[in-house]
């Protein structure tokens, strides 16, 4: 035992640099030899099993650290060694056959558990060999198996395994709710620990139970309409609330945990004195986080803490609530207390990413912010990145297969700008092959799409999702929602590549597979737009809000549909319903103001452009679109002082040097130009174009209008050479082609409009479902040229940051923002530069591809 004891504490420190082991093998000319004689780890086994040969405990823990390293078959040569010494041992068949699981050797994995569990019977066993089973489609098999060797355990913690496995095999695959819940309390009556693991089953158990209930009766209703010989019903007419039924469902387990958290805290009962662990308190707060009670699961989890003192997943959610709270001192002693009770992986993640968000103390090198006169300097701590790395590797040491960690750390790398090492991050995690493999795919190909490597980000999606769909059968339900994002994302890359029918293709699996995810259905609802369906659109717009009645950018797009079919009263409804649901959405103000100003109601659209900058005071859009309108109706002196205070709020917020900030602020000095030129002021046009271009470089609109003027002025070469640079900057703004083929006609330039031809139907196409040749490599150039001025890349969301153990703060899906698609689908609405006068169309967002104008 003691040569074990140092042979796993040298592998563990081993497979915690796996991926820089094997960099510098890969690199160097060492032979075998040398590799296994510079490991400690594999000195520690073979002078262990020289010692001991018949440790059979040693020739697993060897094997098992050979399958971290990568050396497959060098594994099964020790499994086998082990297995020759006890061919019948379960923890070696039980490893042995997980390996075997992972390399798609199936039958060879089915063999050695069912072999196994002829001579004994544990719950690893019965579990693994039961989900082989389901995974194979044999549900009934599983069934057969989990209630044959239920009753030969002895284990009070492994039966409750098995029951655990077998209910939730009758309610996904059997819908057998009534007998799942048959199974738990038979789990929980055999159980003489109170088992909280079983009682939280239960209660999530109800609650899923309440919502078949409601959508099962809403079928039925939906039926009898449908078959009803009465003229008068409509079958259209019956919606079904997800929204209602959710709450429902909320409200049954928030019952179910009170009545159990009291229980425990009620002497009689002496729940308090069996019960192990505070994990009822913890599912509890977890529901009141995702319900938005903040101040419920506050109270709920120092309930706990004080019933369970000693509990460290109690001090962790803890302290993710005291930082949700803005009390970090507070959250960092929580943290604290937790890693000094039990240290764990996702605690040294939360800690880490506090001191990242949050550090304590200024170090010697600071961030210097300057605002308002010179001189007048804050100093910004600095966060220790040091420290962040130690924690990060102390959370790989613990646990080499925990998903978030990678993400997260990959991320802090990226974030620094050192793509090489994040991206090494991100590849250590795939190749550990970690039960989350959602997040670590999901941040390898937001790394490789930040810095426009689509097609690479789409093959990292690809091969993420097939990990996710082979895991997809004995993932856990967090697993389960997370692997969402994958398909989101790629979804989105997808449509932002203009290759609809592909993207509308991922978001219909992704629905299949995640149900009734909001985000997916509006992804799929921005593919029919792009394809021309909108009828289709509609039905899944409806179904996106219905699933998320707060989801702003449903109710956005939607009512942008379908202004542009010229339904402008279901617009206009549309628009007010989102803002009642989500009333700090900016967006959906701008939208809302810009169909009046169409309509001509140019003082509703004042006072909703007015109400909107109260409720969204950062949403810069905003200001710009109401200097439009006051610009359209003569009022310079107003127009002049909206569009000095939208660049004004744009330069605080940022330098302009991203793609995102500079959509925005270039949009602003777009209108600060027209402003000037309907005043006759056209010697500051020029120059304010200029100012634009340096302050916004990868605005394409703003090269196209100061070609333009050049044109204007007969400066013909300079003109080209503007247009050339848009085209560098974002080769996929179709304006450009247009202007440039102006150009070269009007110089009867043949070849030059040859060659732009060829080059725009490279990019553009006008078959919605035959993508273009090269639509994602310009859209990758186009993130490029979006990097070329900063350091830290825009938009890139730390996965692991709402990922924790028992209470997931945040569902959100953080992904590819699909503003640019909707603004796609306006035609310039976003920034609201489509003048109705018609005198230009000169907007920050995309317009129709050139083929299709």
């Amino acid at each position: 035992y003691s040569h074990l004891a140092l042979a796993r504490l040298e592998s563990r420190r081993e497979q915690s640099n796996v991926l820089l082991l094997r960099h510098t093998t890969a690199s160097s000319s060492m032979d075998d030899e040398e590799e296994i004689g510079g490991s400690k780890a594999r000195k520690a086994f073979q002078r262990g099993t020289e010692m001991c040969p018949d440790s059979i405990h040693l020739w697993q823990a060897w094997a098992l650290f050979e399958q971290s390293m990568g050396d497959i078959a060098r594994a099964k040569e020790l499994y086998e060694k082990a297995l020759s010494i006890d061919s019948c041992n379960p923890y070696v068949c039980h490893a042995y056959g997980l390996m075997e699981q992972r390399e798609d050797n199936l039958e060879h994995a089915k063999d050695l558990w069912e072999h196994a569990l002829q001579h004994s019977s544990t719950a690893a066993l019965v579990c693994s060999l039961g989900e082989l089973h389901v995974s194979n489609g044999n549900a009934s098999l599983a069934k057969s198996l989990y209630q044959k060797h239920v009753s030969r355990l002895t284990s009070e913690r492994e039966m409750t395994e098995v029951y655990l496995a077998a209910a939730w095999l009758e309610e996904k695959h059997f819908k057998n709710y009534e007998e799942a819940e048959k199974l738990l309390h038979i789990a929980l009556d055999q159980s003489s620990m109170g088992n909280s693991r079983v009682q939280v089953a239960l209660a999530k158990l109800e609650g899923r139970k309440i919502q078949s209930q409601q959508i099962g009766q809403h079928l039925e209703g939906f039926e009898k309409d449908k078959n009803s010989k009465n003229k008068h019903d409509n079958s259209k007419g019956r919606k079904l609330d997800v929204e209602t039924i959710q709450q429902q469902q909320i409200n049954v387990m928030r019952k179910r945990f009170e009545e159990a958290c009291n229980a425990v805290q009620n002497e009689d009962s002496g729940l308090s004195k069996i019960m192990e662990d505070g994990r009822l308190y913890n599912a509890w707060a977890s529901l009141e986080v995702k319900s938005g009670h903040l101040k419920s699961a506050r109270k709920i989890l120092m309930r706990g803490i004080e019933q369970y003192p000693n509990d460290a997943t109690l001090q962790q959610a803890a302290g993710k609530v005291e930082e949700r709270f803005g009390n970090y001192t507070g959250a960092r002693d929580l943290y604290g207390g937790s890693l000094r009770i039990e240290p764990s992986a996702p605690t040294l993640v939360a800690y880490a990413m506090l001191e990242l968000r949050h550090p304590t103390e200024t170090s010697a090198a600071v961030e210097v912010e300057e605002e308002g006169a010179i001189g007048n300097r804050n100093k910004k701590p600095k966060a220790n990145f040091t420290m962040v790395e130690r924690l990060f590797e102390e959370a790989l040491l613990l646990d080499p297969k925990h998903g978030p960690v990678y993400n997260a750390y990959g991320n802090m790398e990226l974030q620094r700008g050192d793509v090489a090492k994040a991206r090494k991050v991100f590849e250590r995690g795939e190749n550990a092959r970690c039960t989350d493999a959602a997040s670590v795919y999901h941040g390898h190909a937001k790394l490789e799409l930040s810095i426009g490597n689509v097609e690479k980000a789409r093959d990292i999606l690809v091969e993420g999702l097939q990990e996710v769909e082979r895991l997809e059968g004995v993932m856990d339900n967090s697993y389960h929602e997370r692997a969402a994002f994958l398909a989101h994302t790629l979804g989105m890359l997808e449509l932002n590549a203009n290759r609809a029918a592909q993207a509308k293709e991922v978001f219909a699996n992704g629905i299949s597979r995640h149900g009734t995810s909001s985000q997916l259905l509006l992804g799929s609802a921005l593919c029919e737009v792009k394809l021309g369906r909108e009828e289709s659109a509609r039905t899944f717009f409806e179904q996106a809000v219905n699933a998320n009645k707060k989801h702003a950018q449903a109710w956005q797009a939607w009512g942008v549909m379908e202004m542009k079919a010229g339904n402008f009263k279901v617009a206009k409804t549309l628009f007010e319903c989102g803002i009642q649901s989500a009333p700090t959405h900016g967006a959906l103000w701008q939208a809302y103001a810009t169909l009046e100003s169409r309509l001509g109601n140019f003082e509703t659209a004042r006072i909703l452009f007015a109400a909107g900058v109260q409720k969204c005071p950062k949403h810069v859009p905003l200001y710009q679109a109401w200097a439009s309108l006051e610009m359209r109706g003569g009022n310079f002196n107003e127009a002049k002082l909206l569009i000095g205070e939208a660049l004004t709020r744009d330069k605080t917020q940022g330098s302009g040097e991203c793609l995102s900030r500079d959509k925005t602020q270039g949009s602003g000095w777009l209108v600060a130009a027209k402003i000037e030129e309907k005043q006759g002021n056209e010697g500051l046009v020029g120059l304010i174009l200029k100012r634009g271009l340096e302050c916004a470089p990868n605005h394409a609109e703003l090269y196209r209008t100061l070609a333009e003027l050049e044109v204007n002025r007969f400066r013909f070469d300079a003109a080209r050479s503007l247009l050339e640079k848009g085209l560098e900057v974002d080769p996929m703004h179709a304006p450009l082609y247009h202007s440039l083929a102006e150009l070269e006609a009007r110089v009867f330039n043949v070849d030059g409009l040859a060659k732009l031809n060829k080059r725009a139907a490279e990019v553009f196409n006008t078959n919605a479902l035959v993508p273009p040749p090269a639509s994602m490599q310009a859209w990758g150039n186009k993130i490029k040229m979006g990097r070329s001025n900063e350091l830290i890349p825009d938009g890139v969301a730390t996965l692991a940051e709402k990922v924790r153990v028992d209470i997931d703060i945040d569902n959100t899906l953080m992904d590819l923002d699909p503003d640019s698609i909707i603004e796609q689908m306006g035609g310039g609405f976003e920034a609201d530069l489509d003048y109705i006068s018609g005198e230009i169309e000169h907007s920050s967002t995309k317009q129709k591809p050139l083929t299709q104008q």
